[in-house]
């Protein structure tokens, strides 16, 4: 499982490591928080190269479908975080 992109230390310590600009790392929260961008594709103001980079390190959401309820009218979901 990767890291979550929202854990601002676990990106800021990943942009220092591989020389990453500060600038992107305020234009990924931006992104992120401002636009509430949940698609890598979509968050157009960085580089494919880095959305592609980023895509590969970390997850914007983690979640997975614990359990599914069905009936005539509804669907309900229960899922499971990392945390």
């Amino acid at each position: 499982m990767l890291p979550v992109i929202f854990d601002e230390d676990i990106l800021l310590k990943y942009a220092k490591e591989h020389k990453i600009q500060p600038f992107r790392v305020k234009q990924i929260f931006y992104e992120l928080f401002k636009n509430q961008n949940i698609d890598w594709d979509s968050m157009t103001t960085l580089s494919k190269d880095m959305r592609k980079e980023l895509s590969n390190k970390f997850d914007i959401l983690n979640l997975t479908i614990d359990k599914v309820l069905e009936d005539e009218q509804t669907t309900k979901f229960s899922f499971k975080t990392l945390d």
